[in-house]
């Protein structure tokens, strides 16, 4: 697991969950200007997803010399003519993340999750799961970038099941073109009533650069923490 060192006894300590076709040291880098802003308030922590990724895309990233493998967080059937995962109406492995992040839960405690993408969708259903009792951590907060509902109706099922209800910031590109915003809005209405916040930012499908606005209502929201 990749560290950002720091005095953890004053800041927030976030668990990371990056996206599909990225792993923990590719989002370490991708999130470079969101872990400087915060410096002074959080250290960042990063884990990687116990799936290889599937498919043309991830065996070119992952012969490009680039480190390793890319990984996702479950696997997947059915996808449509785009073979984006997002897009996928059947999940598996999912069992296997969630041992992955009790995992690092245990190794040593944390107060809040953020995910993006496909890693945001992950870091809610492992919320939900906290809900239904199937899983033991006790984060305090999550921020979710370009999460989505998933399409696969029983991990959907859980998500509505699970009702969460810590206190939750949801970030959105409005020309995300990748995870359309509806679908965030989607997996946002889930959590439970009052528990959410969200932030729009006018870029694609990205952690947004994080100074002006994006900054402001990030403190905001870690300061209500």
């Amino acid at each position: 697991m990749a560290t950002e060192p720091g005095p953890a006894s004053r800041k927030l300590r976030i668990l990371c969950l990056h996206g599909y076709l990225q792993n923990a040291e590719v989002f370490r880098g991708r999130i470079g200007s969101l872990r400087k802003g915060l410096k002074s308030r959080a250290d960042f922590f990063f884990v990687d997803a116990p799936h290889l990724a599937q498919g043309e895309e991830a065996e070119i990233r992952a012969a490009g010399g680039s480190g390793d493998h890319p990984r996702a967080w479950w696997t997947w059937e059915d996808l449509d003519e785009t073979k984006r995962p997002s897009k996928a109406a059947k999940y598996s492995g999912w069992k296997a993340s969630v041992d992955v992040l009790e995992a690092a839960l245990t190794e040593q405690p944390y107060d809040g999750i953020l995910g993006f993408s496909q890693g945001a969708t992950a870091a809610a259903l492992f919320l939900a799961g906290q809900k239904n009792g199937t899983t033991t951590s006790a984060l305090k907060f999550a921020i979710l970038v370009s999460g989505f509902l998933p399409r696969d109706s029983s991990y959907a099922e859980l998500l509505r099941e699970g009702q969460v209800s810590i206190p939750t910031l949801f970030v959105h590109g409005s020309a995300d073109d990748l995870v359309m915003p509806e679908r965030g809005r989607e997996l946002q209405a889930t959590f439970s009533e009052g528990s959410t916040t969200l932030l729009e930012h006018p870029g694609a499908h990205f952690v947004p650069t994080c100074t002006g606005a994006v900054k402001q209502q990030i403190v905001q929201f870690l300061d209500r923490i």
